[in-house]
C-alpha cells in the first residue's frame, strides 16, 4: 500500500508539471532535466538573428561536435534581448535558470547610450550567479581590468585593442609625442589606462629591436556640453586652453556626436592641418556612412568596416562558432572529472529568495575557457585569451578620410587604408599565431606626400648627403617589417630603375625610401638629439661630392646645393678645402683625413735565390769561403802534430788515414748534416775543435731553417709608390707597360690633382672610375695598377677586403679633414655645431665611432713587410768568436798533449799500476804499459831502420841479451822440476816482460778476453814474421858465404853474454834450441847440433864457439 501510495503521489506531480507546461512535449522536460546549455543572447536584428542561427548549424552539423553534444548532454540556445531591465529579468527566470544554462554569449553591436547602460544591468546579474559570460560587445567597460571574478572573456575587439593599434601606427611613422583627447560621457579612462600602459611597456622595453621612446605630452578630459550643429565655442576654447604646443599626434576617444564637433574646434584652431595627425577610435565614427566632414587625413579606428562592408557580420558569424566550440572543449574537460549535471551548473531560481550558494564548479569552467588552446587557428578568426580574459586575435580596420566625388561635389570619405588582423603561419610541425598592420593607399593631412613628423615644432634641417663608405652607406629596409634597423635612418635617394627596380612602392617625386647608416649618420643622430631637431636627409640629386666646373667655374653636387639653399645642411665625407671653405661655411673637422694611394697585391714566384736570401752574400763567403777552410786546415794543422794522432808524419797511413781533404770533408758534413763516412781526427785538439765546429754548424742549420720558411713561400709583389712624387706617377710612360691610375671625379681629391699636379691630372682622365667601388674592382682585376683617393674611405676598404689583398703605399699628402658643410651666413648655427663637436671630442664620442666604423679584419696585415730579413756578420758574431775561441783552445790542448808525452807520462806511470787511466782514456792507458812501448819501439824499428854498422851491432847485441834471458828461464824451469821430483809451476813472462804467474796471468786473460785474443793475435803476427825469415834464410847465407868476419865482442860483452858457469849446459840435451826470432842465425847448445852444424852443405858458413859452449854463425847486417 504505502508503495502504491507513493506511486501515485508522484505521478499526480508528474501531470501536474505537464498542466504546467502546457503543450510542451514530454521529451522535452526530460530532455530539460538530463541537459546543461549554453544561452546566446542577442539584440532584435533580423541579419543578425540569421547569422547566428548559420553559425549554430555549421557547429551541430560537424560530425564531430555533434557527437560530442549529444554525449555530454549539452543544449545550445539562443533568446533576443528586449530593451528594458523587467525583460532582462523574466528572460533569466523563463530562460536561463530553468534550463540549466551555465554560460552566456551575448551578442551587441549597438552602441546607444541606453543600451549599453542595459548591458551593465544584465553583467550585473550574471556576476552574481557566478556564471561565466563570454562576451562580444565592442563597447563592454571595464574590459582591461582582470575579471576574473565575474568570469567574462570578451571575444570582440576592446579599447585596449584600438589602443595596440594606435601604438603600431606610432611606430610605423616614428611619432613619439603625442596628446589624449577623451571626454567623460565614454568609458574615457579605459582609454587612457590602455594607452598610458602600453607606453610605459615600450620605454621600459631594453631588448632588440628597440622601439622609438614615446611621451604623452598631455591628457585632456572634457566634461562639458557640446552642439553637433555649429562650431562649438566651449569645446573650442577647452582644446585652446589645455593644448600644449608640443602637441603633434592626437589620439580622440569620444561619442561619435563630440567628435565631430572637436575636429570642428581644431580645424578653426589650425592644430589638424599637414603638420598634424587625428586618430579616432570607433566610438568616435560609429558605424562609418557614405560621406564625412572630418578633415582629410584622418585616421579611425573600427571593427566595423567601410561603409557598405559586411565585414561586421562576418565577424559575428565566425566568433559565434568559435565561441560555441570553445564552450565545447571547456565542457569536455570539465566531464573528465565526473561532475554530475546537477553541478554543472549554478541551480539558481527566481522562485526562492534564498541567496544562492557558491558555485565552485563555475570557476572550474571559466578557467577551462580562459586557458584552453587557439580555436579556430585554421581560419582566419582564432580565439584565444589571455590572462585578463581578452581574446588575442581580433580584427580592426584602420579607415583614413580621402576626398571622393559624392554627386557631383567632392567630399570626404572614411576609406579603409589598413588592417589589424591575425596571421598564421607554420614553423615546423607548430602554428604561429601573430598580429600584423598592414598599411597602403593613405592620404595625409594636407595632402602631404609624406606622414607629419609627429614630434614638437623643433628646427627643421634638409640634410643633404651622399654615398661614402663608412661614412654614409645605403641599405634596403628589412624585409619582415619594412623599417630601418637601427643604427641605420630612412633617406630619400635619387631614383634608379636598374639599381631600385620598377615597382618600389616607396617611389615619390623621383627618389625611393631608403636606409642610411654609418659614422656620418651616427653623428647626426648624436647632434638631432642633442640640439633638438628634426631633419630630412636625401641624397643630392647629380651624386657627386661637388668640383668647380673648368668652363663656366660653376660648381655642382653637394656644393651647389648649399649654395642654392636646397640643403640646410650636408653630412657626409665632406673634406674641408680651401676653395671650398670661401663657397660654404664648415665646421670644424671631426675627423682627420688626407689623400693616398692603393695597390693591389699580386701573386709572385718563388726567388730562384731563396735559399740564399736567409744570410747575406758576405755571411756566405765568411761562412763557406774561410771559416770552413780555415776550421778544416786547423784540424789538420792540430792532428798532424799530435802524438795520438799523425805525430807529424811518423803514424803510417794504414793505421791512421787522415789528410788536408779529408778534414775538409769533414768539416762539409758536420756543417749540413749529412750521413756519410767520414774519418775521424785522434788528436785530442783536433777532435775538440770539431767539436767546436759542430756546435757552429748546429747554430748555422738552425738559424738558416728557421729563417728560409719565410723565404721559400709564393712572394705578395706589389707596385711600393713612394708618394705622390713617385716616378711611375710623374712620368707613367716611362713605365713598361705605361702605368695606369685613377681617381673618383668630381671630388676633392680630382680638384687637388689639377690644381697642384696638372700634367697627373690630364693623363689619368681616361682612367677615372665612377666610385670608390668600381675602382677597387678595376684594381684588384688590373685594369689599373693605383688608386688615388682620400685616405679614410680607402683605410676602410682595406680592411673589409674579402682576399685582403689592398695595401696602401707612399705617405698621406694634403691633410685635411671632414667638417659638417652649410650655407654661407650660417654662423651661428656653426658655432651652435662646434660647440657640439668640441664636447664629443672631449668626451671620446668621436674616437669610439672612428675606430667601431675603420676597424677592418686586414688592418692587422698592414704592414706587407717580410718579418725574416737576411742575416748579416754582425748577426753571426757569436758563432765567429766561438769558432775562434775553439782554434785558440785547440792549440794550447796540443802544446799539453805533447807536454804530457815528453814529461807527464813517465810520471803517471808510476802511480798507474791498476790500468785506472785506462777507464779514463784507452790512449793514455796505452801509452803507459810496456806493451805499449814495445809496440812503439818495433814500430819505430820498422820505420826507422838504422844503416850504420855499429848501430846495427847494438840492435843485435840487445836482441841476443834478450834470447839469453829466455834460455835461463827455461832452464831454471827444468832445474826446479829437477829438484822437486813433480811439476811445478813454470815461470812466465808478461806482456811487460817481467816474470809472473802463469795461472795468475791465464786468470787475467780470462777475465780479459779482450786483452787476451789481441795479444794472441799479435804472436801470431811476429811469428808469421819470423818463420817468412826462415824460409829466406839460406839464400841470405849463400850471400855472405865469403866472409869471415867475427862478431867484435869485447871481453865486458863476453862476460855479459856468457853465464856465470860457462861448462853448465844451458840447454837440455834431449831438445834442440828452436830459432830465436830476435836474429837471423841459428843457435846450437849440443853435440848433435854440432853435427848439423858442420854439415858440408854449409862449410862455407864460417862459425864460432864462444864461452858459453855455442856456435854462432856470421850475422849479415842486412838481414838483422
Amino acid at each position: 500500500m504505502g508503495y502504491a501510495g507513493s506511486g501515485s503521489v508522484l505521478s499526480f506531480l508528474f501531470l501536474s508539471m505537464i498542466w504546467m507546461l502546457g503543450s510542451a512535449p514530454i521529451s522535452q522536460v526530460i530532455a530539460q532535466r538530463q541537459t546543461v546549455g549554453l544561452q546566446i543572447l542577442m539584440p532584435g536584428s533580423l541579419r543578425m538573428e540569421n547569422t547566428v542561427k548559420s553559425a549554430i548549424h555549421i557547429v551541430r552539423t560537424n560530425s564531430l561536435r555533434r557527437r560530442q553534444i549529444r554525449s555530454l548532454r549539452l543544449d545550445i540556445r539562443k533568446a533576443e534581448i528586449g530593451d528594458n531591465p523587467a525583460e532582462i529579468f523574466e528572460l533569466f527566470c523563463s530562460e536561463i535558470f530553468p534550463n540549466n544554462i551555465n554560460t552566456v554569449l551575448y551578442l551587441t553591436l549597438k552602441d546607444d547610450s541606453t543600451f549599453l547602460r542595459l548591458t551593465d544591468y544584465m553583467n550585473k546579474i550574471i556576476h552574481d550567479v557566478q556564471m561565466p559570460l563570454m562576451s562580444y560587445n565592442p563597447y563592454l567597460t571595464g574590459s582591461l581590468q582582470n575579471q576574473k571574478k565575474s568570469r567574462t572573456v570578451q571575444l570582440s575587439p576592446t579599447i585596449y585593442h584600438e589602443a595596440q593599434v594606435i601604438m603600431e601606427l606610432l611606430y610605423r611613422y616614428n611619432w613619439t609625442h603625442i596628446t589624449i583627447v577623451t571626454s567623460s560621457e565614454v568609458n574615457s579612462f579605459d582609454f587612457i589606462n590602455a594607452v598610458t600602459s602600453l607606453v610605459k611597456e615600450n620605454n621600459d622595453y631594453q631588448g632588440y629591436p628597440r622601439k622609438p621612446r614615446l611621451t604623452i605630452v598631455t591628457t585632456m578630459i572634457y566634461t562639458g556640453s557640446y552642439d553637433i550643429t555649429t562650431v562649438d565655442e566651449e569645446t573650442k576654447e577647452f582644446l585652446g586652453k589645455n593644448n600644449h604646443k608640443d602637441s603633434r599626434i592626437y589620439l580622440l576617444h569620444t561619442s561619435r556626436g563630440h567628435a565631430y564637433s572637436v575636429m570642428d574646434a581644431a580645424q578653426d584652431l589650425g592644430i589638424a592641418g599637414p603638420d598634424y595627425m587625428w586618430i579616432l577610435t570607433s566610438t568616435c565614427i560609429g558605424s562609418p556612412s557614405r560621406t564625412t566632414s572630418l578633415p582629410i587625413g584622418v585616421f579611425a579606428i573600427t571593427f566595423r568596416g567601410e561603409y557598405g562592408s559586411d565585414l561586421e557580420l562576418e565577424l559575428v558569424a565566425n566568433v559565434t562558432k568559435n565561441a560555441v566550440e570553445a564552450w565545447i572543449d571547456a565542457m569536455l574537460k570539465l566531464n573528465s572529472k565526473r561532475y554530475s549535471v546537477d553541478e554543472k551548473h549554478p541551480g539558481v531560481s527566481c522562485n526562492t529568495s534564498q541567496t544562492p550558494s557558491t558555485w565552485d564548479v563555475g570557476e572550474e569552467l571559466y578557467n577551462e575557457i580562459l586557458t584552453g588552446d587557439a580555436v579556430g587557428a585554421d581560419t582566419e578568426y582564432p580565439i584565444e585569451f589571455n590572462d585578463v580574459g581578452l581574446n588575442k586575435y581580433v580584427h580592426l580596420q584602420i579607415l583614413n578620410v580621402q576626398e571622393v566625388v559624392y554627386r557631383g561635389r567632392l567630399k570626404g570619405q572614411l576609406v579603409q587604408v589598413g588592417r589589424w588582423s591575425p596571421v598564421v603561419t607554420r614553423v615546423r610541425y607548430s602554428k604561429k599565431i601573430e598580429m600584423k598592420l598592414e598599411m597602403q593607399g593613405i592620404t595625409w593631412p594636407g595632402k602631404m606626400p609624406s606622414p607629419p613628423k609627429g614630434r614638437p615644432d623643433r628646427r627643421f634641417f634638409r640634410i643633404a648627403t651622399l654615398e661614402e663608405q663608412p661614412y654614409v652607406m645605403y641599405k634596403d629596409p628589412e624585409n619582415s617589417t619594412g623599417d630601418c634597423g637601427p643604427p641605420s635612418i630612412p633617406c630619400r635617394l635619387v631614383y634608379n630603375e636598374t639599381i631600385h627596380g620598377k615597382n618600389d612602392i616607396t617611389l615619390f617625386n623621383g627618389t625611393v625610401v631608403r636606409c642610411c647608416a654609418g659614422l656620418s649618420i651616427d653623428l647626426l643622430n648624436i647632434l638631432s638629439e642633442k640640439m633638438a631637431f628634426d631633419f630630412d636627409l636625401f641624397e643630392v640629386a647629380d651624386r657627386s661630392f661637388g668640383v668647380e666646373n673648368e668652363i663656366t667655374g660653376e660648381w655642382n653636387g653637394l656644393i651647389r646645393a648649399l649654395q642654392d639653399r636646397q640643403a640646410d645642411m650636408v653630412l657626409t665625407a665632406l673634406q674641408i678645402t680651401p676653395k671650398r671653405n670661401k663657397l660654404i661655411e664648415f665646421s670644424m673637422p671631426y675627423l682627420e683625413t688626407g689623400t693616398t694611394i692603393v695597390v693591389s697585391l699580386r701573386k709572385g714566384v718563388i726567388s730562384p735565390t731563396a735559399v740564399l736570401e736567409p744570410y747575406d752574400y758576405p755571411s756566405w763567403c765568411l761562412i763557406l769561403v774561410f771559416s770552413v777552410h780555415s776550421i778544416g786546415a786547423s784540424i789538420f794543422i792540430f792532428e798532424w802534430l799530435s802524438p795520438w794522432g799523425l805525430d807529424q808524419g811518423n803514424t803510417p797511413i794504414r793505421e791512421h788515414a787522415f789528410s788536408l781533404f779529408r778534414s775538409f770533408w769533414l768539416i762539409w758534413a758536420m756543417l749540413f748534416g749529412a750521413s756519410v763516412s767520414a774519418d775521424n781526427p785522434r788528436g785530442g785538439a783536433s777532435r775538440f775543435l770539431a767539436n767546436v765546429w759542430a756546435l757552429f754548424a748546429l747554430v748555422f742549420l738552425a738559424s738558416y731553417t728557421a729563417n728560409l720558411a719565410a723565404f721559400m713561400i709564393t712572394k705578395e709583389v706589389y707596385y711600393d709608390l713612394s708618394g705622390i712624387k713617385d716616378w711611375r706617377l710623374t712620368n707613367p710612360h716611362s713605365h713598361k707597360p705605361p702605368f695606369k691610375f685613377a681617381t673618383v671625379p668630381n671630388g676633392s681629391t680630382e680638384e687637388n690633382l689639377r690644381q697642384n699636379h696638372p700634367e697627373m691630372f690630364r693623363y689619368m682622365k681616361k682612367y677615372n672610375q665612377p666610385s670608390v667601388r668600381e675602382a677597387v674592382k678595376a684594381l684588384k682585376k688590373g685594369e689599373i695598377q693605383a688608386f688615388i683617393y682620400d685616405a679614410t674611405p680607402l683605410e676602410y676598404q682595406i680592411g673589409i677586403d674579402v682576399d685582403c689583398h689592398l695595401i696602401s703605399v707612399g705617405k698621406w699628402y694634403a691633410m685635411t679633414g671632414y667638417g659638417v658643410g652649410f650655407p654661407q651666413g650660417s654662423e651661428v648655427l656653426v658655432e651652435e655645431v662646434n660647440s657640439y663637436l668640441l664636447d664629443l671630442q672631449e668626451y671620446g664620442e668621436l674616437d669610439r665611432l672612428r675606430k667601431f666604423w675603420l676597424a677592418g679584419a686586414c688592418h692587422s696585415k698592414q704592414k706587407r713587410k717580410q718579418n725574416s730579413h737576411e742575416l748579416g756578420i754582425l748577426n753571426f758574431t757569436s758563432a765567429f768568436i766561438l769558432l775562434a775561441s775553439g782554434i785558440v783552445v785547440g792549440g794550447i790542448l796540443l802544446i799539453l798533449e805533447h807536454l804530457y808525452f815528453r814529461f807527464g807520462r813517465k810520471f803517471l806511470k808510476q802511480y798507474d799500476k791498476c790500468g785506472c787511466c785506462a777507464l779514463v782514456s784507452l790512449s793514455m792507458g796505452k801509452s803507459l804499459t810496456f806493451e805499449q812501448s814495445v809496440m812503439e819501439a818495433l814500430d819505430y824499428t820498422k820505420k826507422h831502420r838504422c844503416k850504420d854498422p855499429i848501430c846495427e851491432t847494438q840492435i843485435w847485441k840487445v836482441k841476443h841479451q834478450l834470447d839469453i834471458a829466455l834460455l835461463k828461464i827455461d832452464k831454471l824451469n827444468k832445474d826446479m822440476k829437477a829438484k822437486n821430483g813433480k811439476t811445478t809451476t813454470p815461470l812466465a813472462i808478461t806482456a811487460s816482460g817481467e816474470n809472473g804467474d802463469p795461472i795468475k796471468a791465464k786468470n787475467e786473460e780470462s777475465s780479459d778476453p779482450i786483452g787476451r785474443k789481441r795479444r794472441e793475435a799479435e804472436e801470431d803476427a811476429i811469428r808469421e814474421k819470423e818463420s817468412l825469415k826462415e824460409d829466406s834464410y839460406p839464400s841470405r847465407l849463400d850471400d855472405v858465404a865469403g866472409e869471415d868476419t867475427d862478431v867484435p865482442y869485447d871481453s865486458e860483452d863476453q862476460n855479459n853474454v856468457s853465464p856465470d858457469h860457462e861448462n853448465d849446459n844451458i840447454r837440455s840435451p834431449d831438445r834442440s834450441m828452436r830459432r830465436s826470432p830476435s836474429y837471423n842465425q841459428a843457435v846450437a847448445t849440443d853435440a848433435e847440433s854440432e853435427a848439423v852444424v858442420r854439415d858440408p852443405n854449409q862449410s862455407s858458413l864460417k862459425q864460432r864457439k864462444l864461452s858459453d859452449g855455442k856456435y854462432y854463425s856470421k850475422v849479415n847486417n842486412e838481414e838483422v
